[in-house]
C-alpha cells in the first residue's frame, strides 16, 4: 500500500505535468517566466516552497538535532533576505523585466553593466552552485526511501530525477509554479501532522516533556553555543552573527530572484513580504525547528534503541526514522510523500532557473543572439537534461551533510552575485569593472577557503567582494545615459504609473 500511494503520487505530478504542456502558450516567455501571469495566491506557494524542501525536511532538524538551537540564526537571516527581495529589489527587477523583454536575471544584469563577460561569469557561478542545490534535494528523497524501507538512496534519487524531468520539461515554469500549490499542502500536512502525532504518542505532555527530558539529560542542547565539538561550542557569537549574515543572503538565491520576474504585477510585492514574515518566518519554518532541537532529542534520549547518530550525514533523517519507529507504516509513506514533494517544490525551480541560466545566457547570449523561441525553449529543455545528470552525480557522491551543502556550498556561491545584483538595481554608479572584479575575487576566496577549510571564508568572499564592487566602480566610468534612462528613470517612472 505504501508503494501504491508513492505511485499514485508520481502519475498527480505527471498528470500535472501533462496538463501544463497542453495549456501552455508555447512560447519562450511562458515557458520560462509562465507569461508573467503568476497571482497572489500561486505566488505565496511558489515563493515558500521554493525555499522549502528536503533541507528543511531533513537537514535543518539533524543539524538542529547535534547542535542545539543556534543555527535556526540562519533562517531568520533567509526570512530577513527575503522580505528585503521583494520590498526593494524585487519590484525594480519585474519593471525593467516587463518593460524590456529580459527573462533571466543575468540578462538584466549583463545589459546593466553593458558587458557579456560579465553574463557568462555570472550565469557560470550560480550554475556551479546550484546544482549541488538540486542534487541536495533528490539526496533528500533517497534518504529518505532509505529510513522508510531500507532500500539504497539510489532508489529515492532516481524517483526525483524522472518526476523533476516530468514536471520541467513538460510543465515549464508555469506548471512548476503550479504544481508548488499541491506539494506545499501534502509537504505542510506530513511535516506538521506527524510532528503533532509523534508529540501524542512519545511525550504526551508536550513540548514542555520534551524540554524537560534535555533539560535533565542534555541541557547544552537547549539553548545557544550548544554543545561542545572538540573541546568548544560550534555556535560561538560571533560564528551565529555569521550565520545569520548567510542566512540574509538569500536575497540572491538566483531561483528566488527569477521569481520576482513572473508575477502579474506590482501589487503583488506589497503582500509578500507580510506573508513571508507570518506564514514563512513564524508558522512554517517552527515545525522543523521544534522537530530538530525539542522533539526528535528528547525521544533519542528516552529511546536507546534509536540507532545512534554521531556523525553529520547520519543525522540527516533523524526525522524519518522517528517517524517510521513510532507512526504506523502507512504515515510513514505519506511522510517520506511529504519528503518528495519538500524536494520537488525547490528542485523544479532551480531546475527551472539553471535550465535558462544555459539557454538563455551562454547560448542565446553568447552564441546565438538571433535565437527563436522554438530554439531557446528546445535548449531550455536539453538543459534540464544535462544538469539533471550533473546533479545526480552530487547526490550519488553525496559528500557533506545536508545542512552543509546550503551554508558551505549553494548559499556562498549565490552571494557572490549579490553586491552587483543589488547595486545595479539600486546604484547608478556601479560599473561592470567593479563587478567582474568582485565576483572573481570573492569567488577566489570562497574556493580557497573550501577547499582548505579556512575559518571564516564564506563571509570574509562577501565582504571583499563588496568592497572591492564599490571602490573598482568608484574609479571606473559609470554606464552610459542609455543604461540610466532604462534601468533608473524608466524604471522610476513605471512603479508610479502602477502605484
Amino acid at each position: 500500500m505504501s508503494f501504491v500511494i508513492l505511485g499514485l503520487f508520481g502519475i498527480a505530478v505527471l498528470w500535472m505535468a501533462v496538463y501544463g504542456y497542453r495549456i501552455s502558450a508555447k512560447t519562450a516567455e511562458d515557458y520560462m517566466l509562465a507569461g508573467r501571469g503568476i497571482g497572489i495566491v500561486v505566488m505565496f506557494f511558489f515563493t515558500l516552497f521554493g525555499i522549502s524542501s528536503a533541507w528543511t525536511f531533513y537537514g535543518y532538524p539533524g543539524f538542529l538535532y547535534r547542535h542545539g538551537p543556534a543555527f535556526v540564526y540562519f533562517v531568520w537571516g533567509c526570512v530577513a533576505g527575503f522580505i528585503s527581495l521583494y520590498m526593494f529589489l524585487g519590484p525594480r527587477l519585474w519593471a525593467v523585466a516587463k518593460l524590456n523583454h529580459f527573462l533571466s536575471p543575468v540578462e538584466i544584469l549583463a545589459q546593466r553593466y553593458e558587458s557579456n563577460t560579465l553574463r557568462v561569469l555570472l550565469a557560470l557561478v550560480l550554475l556551479s552552485s546550484i546544482i549541488p542545490y538540486v542534487g541536495l534535494e533528490s539526496l533528500g528523497v533517497g534518504l529518505g526511501f532509505k529510513a522508510f524501507a531500507g532500500f539504497h538512496p539510489a532508489v529515492g534519487i532516481i524517483y526525483t530525477a524522472i518526476l523533476l524531468i516530468c514536471i520541467t520539461l513538460l510543465g515549464g515554469m508555469r506548471m512548476t509554479a503550479w504544481i508548488n500549490i499541491l506539494l506545499g499542502i501534502i509537504y505542510t500536512t506530513t511535516f506538521l501532522g506527524s510532528l503533532l502525532w509523534i508529540i501524542n504518542v512519545v511525550t504526551p505532555q508536550g513540548l514542555s516533556q520534551a524540554a524537560h527530558i534535555l533539560a535533565v539529560k542534555r541541557p547544552e542542547l537547549l539553548y545557544a553555543p550548544g554543545p561542545r565539538v572538540v573541546g568548544e561550542p560550534l555556535f560561538t557569537y560571533p560564528v551565529i552573527v555569521g550565520v545569520f549574515i548567510t542566512g540574509f543572503m538569500a536575497f540572491s538565491w538566483p531561483h528566488i530572484v527569477m521569481g520576482t520576474l513572473t508575477v502579474r504585477g506590482k501589487l503583488i510585492f506589497k503582500w509578500l513580504p507580510l506573508l513571508g514574515i507570518a506564514a514563512g518566518g513564524i508558522g512554517f519554518y517552527t515545525i522543523p525547528f521544534l522537530w530538530g532541537s525539542l522533539v526528535a532529542p528528547a525521544i533519542s534520549h528516552m529511546d536507546g534503541t534509536l540507532v545512534p547518530l554521531a556523525s553529520g550525514k547520519a543525522a540527516d533523517n533523524i526525522v524519518q526514522v522517528v517517524i517510521t519507529k513510532y507512526l504506523p507504516a502507512w504515515f510513514s509513506a505519506f511522510a517520506l510523500m511529504g519528503v518528495i514533494a519538500a524536494a520537488l517544490s525547490t528542485a523544479a525551480i532551480q531546475l527551472m532557473t539553471s535550465a535558462i541560466l544555459v539557454s538563455r545566457d551562454l547560448i542565446h547570449g553568447f552564441f546565438k543572439p538571433d535565437a527563436t523561441d522554438k530554439q531557446l525553449i528546445t535548449w531550455t529543455k536539453l538543459a534540464v537534461i544535462g544538469l539533471i545528470i550533473l546533479s545526480l552525480g552530487i547526490a550519488f557522491w553525496n559528500p557533506i551533510a545536508l545542512a552543509l551543502y546550503l551554508t558551505h556550498v549553494a548559499v556562498p556561491g549565490f552571494a557572490q552575485w549579490a553586491p552587483c545584483l543589488a547595486g545595479g538595481i539600486l546604484w547608478k554608479r556601479g560599473t561592470k569593472q567593479g563587478a567582474i572584479a568582485g565576483i572573481l575575487v570573492g569567488t577566489s576566496i570562497l574556493i580557497v577557503g573550501f577547499l582548505f577549510k579556512f575559518p571564516n571564508a564564506i563571509i570574509l568572499s562577501f565582504l571583499i567582494n563588496t568592497l572591492i564592487y564599490i571602490i573598482v566602480s568608484l574609479f571606473t566610468f559609470k554606464a552610459s545615459d542609455q543604461v540610466e534612462r532604462i534601468f533608473f528613470d524608466e524604471v522610476d517612472e513605471f512603479l508610479r504609473e502602477k502605484a
